[in-house]
């Protein structure tokens, strides 16, 4: 397992850096007492795209692009995740 990484709101994290591409998260905060947002984002050249999505907080586990994450604690200014496994089998952080 990777080392936990703390991401606070509007934080970005990148996934995995690229000289034409770049995957990353946003961390965006808790719209409501019970749930947390994530921010996915996406870019190739000059075009790019972000996904706001939605989690419970009950939730333990997360997977992004093919990434996935134990949730270790989330609070309104910032959330800690913990990196289980990468299943393209590259690096990422």
């Amino acid at each position: 397992m990777e080392e936990a990484i703390t991401i606070s709101v509007g934080e970005k994290k990148t996934l995995k850096p690229g000289f034409m591409k770049w995957f990353g998260i946003v961390y965006c905060g808790m719209p409501s007492e019970n749930t947390f947002s994530l921010s996915y984002m996406e870019t190739a050249g000059y075009q790019g795209y972000a996904l706001n999505v939605y989690y419970p907080k009950s939730m333990s586990k997360i997977k992004i692009k093919n990434i996935e994450f134990n949730v270790m604690s989330v609070t309104p200014e910032k959330i800690t995740l913990q990196q289980i496994k990468n299943l393209s089998g590259k690096n990422s952080f």
